[in-house]
């Protein structure tokens, strides 16, 4: 599921988008919910840096914080990956809001066709970029972030996390293919989110996880 944090002052204006929003994701069939709606740019920092947050929606003008710009750039040395969406009453900032690397830059008041037409670009963004997920089938994405490990079994690949598995009937090759750079063969039968690994056994030859969960790899595999 994608997660949205959205952080502005003024929390009467935010919670009227949010519902908007819901509404959307609802009506659109996007596999997505509105994780945190706040006014403290803190709570978005560590959330940010936990990678807990795909897409952030961001005031600019901040009467008790940072400047959105300002703070955006400090989020995006956490987290390159997270979708930004400026939402201000400001045009000034455009220009400048480009630093950031955001998706878009909404000005209030916001209507419904607005959020619409985001609504339909991000879902084309989520589904062309498998950097944040990988899409199993029309209805099933999983984070690649929280991706362990991918076995081959017989004529499927089951993916491992840390709480679920799921299977899909992509081959190992297929799936190297659209995985980002992290993901690497480490066994004939076996992908591995090099990210997630804690420590190598090289006498067992099996890479270890935080949750202690184990994936085998060759006796030559070198962790990057």
């Amino acid at each position: 599921m994608i997660r949205i944090g959205m952080c502005d002052d003024n929390l009467t204006v935010l919670n009227g988008i949010a519902k908007i929003l819901e509404s959307e994701l609802i009506e659109q069939d996007i596999d997505a919910e509105i994780t945190i709606i706040t006014n403290d740019q803190n709570i978005i920092y560590e959330q940010i840096k936990n990678q807990e947050i795909d897409i952030l929606f961001l005031d600019i003008d901040f009467k008790n914080g940072k400047n959105g710009v300002d703070f955006a750039l400090e989020l995006r040395k956490l987290n390159k990956n997270f979708y930004l969406i400026f939402v201000t009453a400001f045009q000034r900032y455009i220009q400048l809001s480009l630093t950031t690397k955001a998706f878009d830059y909404l000005i209030k008041p916001i209507t419904r066709e607005v959020i619409h037409d985001l609504c339909l670009r991000l879902n084309e963004e989520f589904k062309a970029n498998t950097n944040l997920f990988l899409h199993i089938n029309k209805w099933v994405s999983i984070r690649t972030n929280d991706i362990l490990y991918i076995e081959k079994m017989r004529n499927q690949a089951i993916i491992y996390t840390e709480i679920f598995s799921r299977t899909t009937y992509k081959t190992l090759e297929q799936l190297l293919e659209i995985l980002p750079e992290n993901f690497v063969r480490c066994h004939r039968s076996f992908i591995i989110n090099t990210n997630k690994i804690v420590s190598i056994d090289r006498k067992l030859n099996l890479a270890y996880f935080i949750n202690e969960r184990s994936c085998p790899i060759n006796s030559n595999f070198i962790l990057k």
